[in-house]
């Protein structure tokens, strides 16, 4: 955490991200989120709360006009810090796709070359972003699982974006 950092105010991730250990789903408050006082369970709070790692408060490269309640995104990283995941509130869909922060999510695409991941969640909506293109996979159930990266195709090397039930039920979204 960036020393002079603390979430203040801002409280986005208790709306946005879901807490299965409390039976909290993605996009609506947290129950035990009151405006004001904050969590009322804060020293309780479950495993989930309480290891989460808001890039706002660790990254010193992301300025005042990414804090989450402002900039309408909650940044974190996921599989080992292979994928970074952009949450969008859903009242503020494009958010993402408004200066700075489009510029800035597309230079962090760089690294999808190297077999990084930067996933964009809006809702049940995602999209995969790489450097030259965004690919917007639609609704996609929760539990399934999102792999993307590059693949050889005639010759050329091809973004493309997999969700998966399963693996017998893959459905493959190609970039152009």
């Amino acid at each position: 955490m960036d020393e002079g950092r603390s979430c203040g105010d801002c409280s986005l991730c208790c709306k946005l991200l879901g807490v299965e250990a409390i039976d909290k789903p993605a996009g609506s408050w947290c129950g035990h989120f009151h405006r004001g006082r904050g969590c009322s369970v804060y020293e309780t709070r479950p495993a989930a709360c309480a290891t989460f790692n808001c890039l706002w408060l660790s990254s010193p490269g992301l300025d005042e006009r990414w804090l989450p309640d402002r900039s309408h995104l909650v940044l974190f990283t996921e599989q080992d810090g292979r994928r970074l995941t952009v949450v969008v509130d859903p009242s503020d869909p494009l958010a993402w796709r408004r200066e700075p922060f489009y510029s800035r999510i597309k230079a962090m695409s760089q690294r999808a070359a190297d077999g990084y991941e930067l996933l964009i969640s809006t809702g049940d909506r995602r999209a995969v972003v790489f450097p030259d293109q965004d690919i917007d996979l639609g609704l996609v159930d929760p539990s399934h699982k999102i792999i993307s990266g590059y693949a050889d195709r005639d010759g050329a090397r091809v973004p493309f974006a997999m969700v998966l039930s399963d693996v017998a039920d893959a459905t493959v979204i190609p970039g152009p």
